[in-house]
């Protein structure tokens, strides 16, 4: 006799609506598994993975019930070897999936005007894997090896492209690959924002060869934003006011580009009070060695050859305190841009850039990219562009709700999760299911597409 199971569902509804939709799944993996079994279906099973439990791959079998596989159109049950092996032949067909999947998104004109470009990282726990190297960790573990990945994501929300590079790889660099990436979804004039990491001539030049526009934050260098601050203050303001703050504008054109000159007295007292902050800290740490130095004790005591050398230095008094972390471009920021426009729109433009930071964020912490255990080349592409996937499995979702009560991946996987499908074995009866926990939120995101699971039989035994 069997036991009665149950197994969370809503991951599976997510899943096969937009797969019912758009195709996403059958069209993007369509021809590509070869002979291999199941392709399709595992990548579904990835999938479904990053939005549950986020197991490693040798204990899916062990921790999701065998139901489950037949929701998900398994013939039988995968071997952790068979799951390993199709991971890797995803991440060698990676070119191949995001064209197809671009080809999805251009189809049914989800593909935004403007675009937001952004470059992050993800370490990893080892040090075997080919695509990894030391470089800026934005996961703040500079110890760790890591890899580079750069998305970009539409102002409807729905990611457009993924880029993966060596973990030591400069966003200047890495935009190039970018560029090639998203511009085979892209029409003609279309926008990209991006931040000043990857803001550099030849950058900007070649968007400009591909029939795109650019905007993006000029780099803050004392010596050139003095210049053009010397100036803000000479020309005629424009004042417009976003989120609740007011802003101060000036535009200056110089050959094909304008320069968009912001200043934001909130943002200024902001910025002064951190560095005022952060200079009275240094303060209070360097007061011990004050006391040390009045005392006539030495400084710093160093060894070299002939014995050691002493130093101590000179107390110097002054008339009133000078913060060295104040620089004067306190408050003011620029933003260059081939399209000359309203201050205001280019400022609202720039600042829904966060809807690529809350792409990354969702990859690394909803659907919890790090740390990265794979260690050959085409399992750690493969398993980074499931990842993506899964995010953009979840975003359209959200597009095509109206007014979605959850938007933040954290919480809608714990309401997938709580929806929960009970597979009941009776005695000398055929099984039912039962479905529970449909609560006001999963009813905002799937609609009526939920009554596809409700077993109709129940209706017939009693």
């Amino acid at each position: 006799m069997k036991y009665n199971i149950s197994l969370g569902i809503g991951n599976v509804m997510l899943i096969n609506k937009i797969n019912a939709k758009y195709g996403i799944i059958d069209t993007i993996f369509d021809n590509i598994g070869g002979k291999a079994k199941n392709f399709k279906e595992i990548a579904k099973l990835l999938i479904y993975n990053k939005l549950g439990k986020c197991v490693s791959i040798n204990r899916l079998t062990s921790v999701y019930p065998n139901e489950l596989y037949e929701y998900l159109d398994f013939k039988g049950i995968p071997k952790n070897r068979t799951l390993y092996r199709n991971l890797e032949r995803i991440g060698l067909n990676y070119q191949l999936i995001l064209t197809n999947y671009q080809k999805i998104i251009k189809s049914h004109n989800l593909v935004s005007k403007e675009q937001f470009p952004d470059f992050s990282s993800s370490y990893f726990e080892g040090k075997k894997s080919e695509l990894s190297a030391l470089g800026y960790s934005r996961d703040h573990e500079p110890g760790k090896e890591q890899i580079t990945f750069g998305i970009s994501t539409g102002m409807n929300g729905i990611p457009t492209a993924l880029t993966i590079q060596k973990g030591n790889t400069q966003d200047k660099k890495h935009f190039n690959f970018m560029l090639r990436t998203i511009g085979k979804a892209l029409n003609k004039n279309s926008l990209l924002i991006f931040d000043c990491g990857a803001n550099t001539k030849d950058n900007k030049k070649n968007i400009r060869k591909k029939g795109f526009h650019y905007l993006t934050l000029k780099a803050k260098k004392k010596k050139t934003y003095t210049k053009y601050i010397e100036q803000f203050k000479q020309k005629r303001k424009y004042f417009l006011e976003h989120n609740k703050r007011h802003y101060e504008c000036v535009t200056i054109k110089e050959d094909d580009e304008i320069k968009y000159i912001f200043f934001c007295k909130d943002l200024y007292d902001d910025q002064i009070r951190k560095r005022t902050k952060k200079f009275k800290k240094e303060l209070d740490k360097n007061d011990s060695k004050l006391k040390k130095f009045k005392k006539g004790k030495p400084l710093n005591k160093f060894l070299t050859r002939e014995g050691y050398l002493l130093t101590k230095g000179l107390l110097q008094k002054t008339l009133f305190s000078i913060n060295p972390y104040i620089t004067g471009l306190e408050g003011y920021f620029i933003l260059e841009s081939s399209v000359d426009n309203n201050p205001e729109k280019i400022l609202n433009l720039y600042k829904n850039r966060d809807k690529a930071e809350k792409l990354i964020r969702n990859m690394k912490e909803g659907t919890e990219l790090r740390p990265i255990r794979c260690w050959s080349k085409w399992s750690v592409i493969g398993y980074l562009l499931i990842v993506f996937l899964t995010n953009c499995i979840i975003n359209l979702t959200l597009f095509l709700s109206k007014n979605p009560v959850v938007k933040n991946v954290k919480l809608l996987k714990k309401y997938l999760n709580n929806l929960t499908l009970t597979v009941v074995y009776p005695k000398n009866r055929f099984r039912f299911t039962v479905l529970s926990n449909i609560s006001q939120e999963i009813r905002s995101i799937f609609g009526n597409y939920i009554d596809k699971y409700i077993d109709k039989s129940l209706e017939l035994r009693w």
